[in-house]
């Protein structure tokens, strides 16, 4: 059982509070750094802690799970389904969810911990569910009451340092506590790493249609907002945090988006040379220039102090937009089996930001020219059916057939499966044959790609 604490009283000289925020914001800046030092204590952890961090949301009193339901199994046992499911069983235990309640958390009272199989302080594994005020407002409010869930959660714990997996909106609400965007709350050097998923790092341009229906939560994500250039272009990636962008793809998602909204602040003729995956398409809401944090002014700037990258890779994911639910690539990204892999391996490995050669990078950069040759030949079918969309892409083969230095070449053979648009009983199967060259970079990042085919034909 865990003991409950008295609070302790405390003199604090709160910083001061510029006047350009909104009234919402200064008022939970005061509350939280009043209650930052209500709870204290020595517990002992082992490891560094996860923190789940969700998005944007419609419904503001009680966010759409994400990141996985406690129901029962095909067994009748209970367990816990997507990312924290899959955390779970490889060892990172869950500990409970965080819920604010009027921009402060009282732990471990303030901790849901129905499916927990520990004691919260020895827990490696949380959930931070917004409060009602701050998933109405902006990225402000969300980023107070995270940088104050990662104090508690760091009390809680007995540990410096957690990492972070965010989606969609929620990696711009660490990002405004890293970098130091919050009116009076400076960053504290307790976070080791943030793991993206889908999150608009260079504003959403959608944002900008459905603004006067969702309010500051939408507008605040608009790529001119001032929040949002600030991140980008003048303030600062901490050099002690490890950065990771998932991006997230699907068949036929936006792919013939340009995404001219977000080319004005970043290096054109860089993106041109990357594979079509990150240049074109997207998840259906974000389109994949903006979910790539490492195209961004202020990464080259944090590449360059730090020595160390800012990672991208691309991961597919299905349309689930035919299914009864009618919900979107971007929306169930978090609880693809390819995402929660990916994820595992930005946790365990360290090969990501090292230049180290191993077994494990070898692997990974086969994996990589898989996904780019399977662009490839999406690329090709619309080119050939631009009214058509794609629906699947079976690869048949991929094989590396030369390689010297950074640059390894790939041959490759696949079918798309694609549907007219217009008439969707019209339906093609398109074979492609051909090579691709992908350059990688000493950390293992795509950038440079060519491609050569060979054959084109409907089958």
């Amino acid at each position: 059982m865990i003991s409950h604490h008295k609070h302790r009283r405390h003199h604090l000289t709160l910083p001061e509070i510029p006047w350009c925020y909104p009234a919402s914001v200064m008022a939970t800046v005061w509350l939280l750094l009043a209650g930052s030092l209500a709870w204290a204590d020595e517990p002992v952890a082992e490891k560094t802690p996860i923190l789940l961090v969700h998005g944007m949301t419609w419904k503001v009193d009680r966010p759409k799970p994400v990141w996985g339901t406690y129901e029962k199994d095909a067994t009748g046992r209970k367990r816990w389904t997507g990312l924290i499911g899959f955390l779970d069983d490889r060892g990172y235990a869950y500990g409970g969810t965080l819920r604010a309640k009027g921009g402060r958390f009282d732990l471990p009272d303030g901790l849901a911990t129905e499916g927990t199989r520990v004691d919260p302080r020895k827990g490696r594994l949380f959930v931070l569910e917004f409060s009602p005020s701050a998933n109405t407002d902006g990225l402000a409010h969300k980023g107070l009451e995270l940088a104050e869930a990662i104090k508690q959660l760091c009390r809680l714990t007995g540990v410096k340092k957690i990492d972070i997996v965010a989606h969609s909106a929620g990696g711009l609400a660490a990002r405004t506590y890293l970098q130091g965007a919050l009116p009076g709350v400076a960053y504290r050097g307790d976070v080791d790493r943030l793991i993206t998923i889908a999150t608009p790092h260079l504003g959403a341009a959608v944002a900008s249609k459905v603004g006067d229906l969702m309010g500051t939560r939408a507008t605040s994500l608009k790529p001119d907002a001032p929040l949002i250039e600030a991140l980008n272009q003048h303030l600062e990636l901490p050099t002690d945090v490890r950065f990771a962008s998932i991006v997230v793809r699907g068949f036929s998602a936006d792919v013939r988006g340009k995404g001219d909204a977000y080319r004005k602040i970043i290096d054109g003729p860089s993106v041109a040379r990357l594979p079509i995956d990150y240049r074109e398409g997207g998840d259906q809401v974000v389109h994949v220039l903006s979910q790539n944090l490492g195209l961004a002014p202020c990464a080259a700037r944090y590449e360059k102090a730090s020595g160390r990258p800012v990672q991208y890779m691309v991961v597919r994911v299905e349309d689930p937009s035919h299914s009864p639910a009618g919900r979107r690539v971007h929306g169930v990204a978090a609880m693809d089996a390819g995402v929660e892999r990916m994820v595992g391996q930005l946790l365990d490995e360290e090969f990501f930001w090292n230049t180290a050669r191993s077994k494990e990078r070898t692997a990974w950069l086969d994996d990589q020219a898989r996904l780019h040759a399977m662009g490839v030949i999406e690329a090709e079918t619309l080119d050939e059916h631009s009214a058509s969309q794609v629906e699947r892409v079976d690869l048949g083969s991929v094989r590396l057939v030369n390689q010297k230095d950074g640059t390894r070449w790939y041959a490759f053979d696949g079918r798309a499966a694609s549907s007219n648009r217009v008439l969707p009983g019209r339906r093609r199967t398109t074979r492609v044959r051909g090579e691709v060259e992908l350059n990688f970079d000493a950390f293992g990042r795509v950038v440079d790609c060519r491609s050569r085919v060979r054959e084109r034909k409907d089958q």
